[in-house]
């Protein structure tokens, strides 16, 4: 083979591999982001956040007290875009982004329908657990109920003691075993009445005799969070807890 042939294609192969390792690094410049639905007044949403005209068929509704994950580019501006169920030609809300490489977040629609708003909380503190545990972080995303306090049914135990609107706390750790399979955790109001439960089921006892217990969740990080409001102005309450895998 003549050498200017030669020169030809390795020039031919190195902008291939170069092609290959931008492809490669725009891949990996990536974030995570879930996006909870946390307006007790407000319909379902469609997220928008290619920047483009997007087709609603098929496309994840996120309603009320529920949440979706999506991939977003990192090291630059998204820009959110929300619509409405039902009226997908109007923006109800938007807002840009901006998420490092490899960050976790999670990003809360709050106000009410009329002005939305947003809080977004980065996910930190996850820790790799060896033992037969859970870690749980529990957060405050109610606007009208002032601090709260966490706790355990039938404990005197006080998880957090004062948890203000947008507040979260760390990670604390749970013991999943047989002697503990669930936990009924409260979120209770500064006179120690009861806004809202959440019972977590940890382990499944066995059907049978001599069968193995079913673990439901074990060695996980996740979120407790009490969305909604007390009163929805009929003097119906909308407080619910949404659990938010974070691992």
């Amino acid at each position: 083979m003549k050498d200017s042939n030669k020169l030809f294609i390795l020039l031919l192969l190195t902008g291939y591999l170069a092609g290959c390792e931008a492809d490669d690094a725009e891949m990996q410049r990536v974030a995570s982001l879930k996006v909870v639905h946390a307006v007790a007044d407000a319909p379902g949403v469609y997220v928008n956040y290619f920047n483009e005209e997007i087709t609603f068929a098929g496309y994840p509704l996120v309603r009320f007290g529920s949440f979706e994950r999506y991939t977003l580019p990192a090291e630059g501006p998204t820009n959110l875009i929300f619509t409405y169920d039902g009226d997908t030609t109007r923006q109800a809300f938007s807002e840009a982004v901006m998420l490092e490489t490899g960050q976790v977040a999670t990003y809360f629609l709050t106000g009410d329908s009329s002005s939305l708003s947003s809080v977004m909380v980065e996910d930190v503190g996850l820790t790799t657990l060896t033992d037969s545990l859970n870690a749980i972080r529990f957060i405050n995303m109610s606007p009208d109920i002032g601090p709260i306090q966490i706790g355990i049914a039938d404990s005197s135990v006080v998880i957090a003691p004062e948890l203000a609107y947008t507040n979260t706390t760390e990670y604390i750790s749970f013991e999943a075993t047989s002697m503990h399979p669930e936990y009924t955790f409260e979120f209770r109001n500064a006179d120690d009445s009861v806004l809202a439960s959440y019972r977590f089921v940890q382990i499944i006892p066995p059907f049978f005799p001599g069968l193995p217990p079913t673990a439901r969740a074990l060695r996980d990080n996740l979120s407790l969070v009490l969305v909604g409001n007390p009163d929805d102005g009929e003097g119906n309450s909308t407080l619910q807890v949404i659990q938010i895998d974070n691992s």
